[in-house]
């Protein structure tokens, strides 16, 4: 018994000793959690504190973004106002009979001012890119067409240098692709000009060469080559950065900000291609970009094309009335000037919104040229009050173009937002006036409602019973129309281009069944915008649907009563 009661004793002495360790052990772990929950308190209070320093910081970041974005597009408001009036009577006044002494004197003023609006344009361009508020405008890219305009563009200049211009552009480049024609060009003519800038009695080449083909795109490669003055090692690292321009660029022969190739460098990066320089000093410089773009249908575009020069061709060009409402005088002044250049002389101005309302109700007009800033009501407001009276009255709606010198992507949007059907940016020449006017001149005249062949065939078929089959496709219409409209503007708004694309086929369609023209049409542009993946620019045809919808509804209605 003894040697059991001490291995009794040993066992309950372990026992003990390990439960004081286990207590212990214990004691410890609380000890420790509630220093680490100590210190995690302290962690999640200084990181509340980080996060509220960086917040805020962030939040003074995105402040003084919008401010120097406002800042600027004020500034560019500001200088290109003045600057339409000095380049669009500068123009007027060249084609008017001048002596040679004053045709050299007005070409400076031109020289001058084209100068002045270039440095305005490529700020405005850097602090759009900096914001992130620069956007592409993806549409058809004719690369051909497009160093053909550019060359007549710029080949008064490159000659003025001594330099002679030549283009090689590889026949295996399908005829129209899809990008940002607008921007591309804008590369090409900041390339160009910079090597006739810094090349004399030399040559500037154009090369565009197919680097990659396969069944949906294309991979270009574009090079502008020139016999100039070269850059060295040392300046070609420093390329491409804003500001920065190569020492002998920075003389006051040359001139310039250092901005355009890095804008180049932005834009390219933005259609998320590449962009370098090869080059030795002394021995010319090829600045080359690379792109891929998407393949189009050639044959549907070209037809398209074909079509709308017949109809050109074969319709008389109806009178046009416009309607002016501009508050700046010399701006009134120039673009009456201009439009009377043009052949047009019914021109109503005013100066301001208010009066272009007023104006509106009591006149029809072909085309609406409206400034984006007035006193007592701006652009947008008479815009919006416009549209609602036309929705109203059912009134087809009158093209309205908005000018103004404040450029940027965000004004263009509010612009489109509240009804306007372009845009078109101060200051603008004669030449950009008139294309504006001719785009949408034969969309100011009124479309046939029906399509009265079509209605009267459907007439015709008599059912069975009392009613007519017109009726019967009329109140079938009726009841599903509606809906698909709200689902339609829906998806524009959202952006569902695949959607967007099917209801308004199906809307298309059904429409052109009975014979419904104008409605169709309508129908039909979204679809293609759509398609194309640029809603956005389908949204200015949404308030007109209602309207036409409903007038081709009491159209039928009146036939099939008859």
């Amino acid at each position: 018994m003894s040697n059991e009661s001490g291995e009794i004793q040993r066992l309950r002495r372990t026992i003990e000793q390990l439960s004081d360790r286990m207590i212990r052990s214990k004691e410890q772990e609380e000890r420790t959690l509630t220093e680490f929950s100590d210190e995690l308190v302290t962690l999640q209070r200084l990181l509340a504190k980080n996060n509220n320093s960086l917040e805020a910081a962030r939040q003074q970041a995105v402040d003084a973004g919008d401010s120097k974005i406002a800042f600027i597009a004020g500034i560019s408001h500001d200088f290109r106002t003045p600057l339409n009036g000095i380049l669009g009577m500068a123009e007027m006044l060249k084609l008017s009979p001048l002596s040679e002494e004053q045709e050299n004197s007005v070409s400076v003023i031109q020289d001058a001012a084209k100068l002045l609006l270039k440095l305005i344009q490529d700020l405005l361009d850097l602090s759009k890119l900096e914001a992130g508020q620069m956007r592409l405008e993806l549409g058809e890219v004719d690369l051909q067409e497009t160093i053909n305009y550019i060359v007549r563009l710029l080949e008064p200049q490159v000659r003025k240098n001594g330099n002679q211009l030549s283009i090689d552009c590889d026949p295996r480049i399908s005829t129209l692709l899809e990008g940002d024609s607008t921007r591309i060009t804008q590369i090409l003519i900041n390339l160009i000009q910079n090597a006739n800038k810094f090349t004399s009695e030399g040559t500037v080449r154009i090369r565009v060469t197919l680097m990659k083909d396969d069944e949906i795109t294309q991979m270009i490669r574009l090079e502008v080559e020139d016999t100039g003055i070269g850059i060295s090692e040392e300046d070609q690292k420093q390329l491409f950065q804003p500001y920065v321009q190569t020492e002998r660029g920075r003389s006051s022969e040359y001139g310039g900000t250092g901005l355009g190739l890095s804008i180049c460098k932005s834009l390219v990066t933005l259609m998320e291609g590449q962009i370098g320089v090869d080059s030795q000093e002394g021995e010319g410089s090829t600045f080359w970009f690379e792109l891929t773009l998407g393949k189009k249908d050639d044959n549907q575009s070209v037809a398209s094309a074909q079509q709308h020069q017949g109809q050109d061709m074969d319709d008389e060009a109806p009178s046009v009335s416009v309607l002016l409402a501009d508050d700046n005088v010399i701006n009134r002044q120039l673009v009456m000037l201009q439009l009377k250049k043009l052949g047009i002389t019914q021109v109503d101005a005013v100066v301001n919104g208010e009066e272009a309302i007023s104006a509106f109700l009591s006149k029809k007009y072909s085309l609406i040229l409206m400034d984006y800033m007035m006193p007592v009501m701006d652009g947008l407001e008479a815009t919006r009050k416009i549209r609602s009276i036309e929705m109203d009255e059912m009134r087809h709606p009158t093209p309205i173009i908005a000018m103004t010198g404040n450029v940027m992507q965000g004004e263009k949007d509010k612009c489109m937002e509240v009804g306007m059907n372009d845009f078109i940016g101060k200051p603008f020449t004669l030449e950009i006036l008139s294309k504006m006017i001719e785009k949408w001149q034969q969309s100011s005249e009124p479309t046939e409602v029906l399509n009265m062949s079509i209605v009267h065939e459907i007439a015709e078929l008599n059912t069975d019973g009392d009613r007519t089959l017109l009726g019967m496709l009329l109140d079938m219409y009726r009841t599903d129309t509606p809906g698909k409209i709200e689902a339609l503007r829906r998806h524009i708004v959202s952006g569902d281009h695949v959607a967007a694309t099917e209801v308004a086929h199906d809307l298309k369609s059904g429409s052109l069944s009975l014979g419904i023209r104008y409605l169709s049409t309508l129908f039909a542009q979204i679809e293609q915008f759509a398609k194309e993946g640029q809603s956005r620019k389908a949204e200015p045809l949404l308030d007109a649907l209602l309207p036409a919808y409903q007038a081709a509804c009491e159209s039928l209605q009146r036939v099939s009563k008859d």
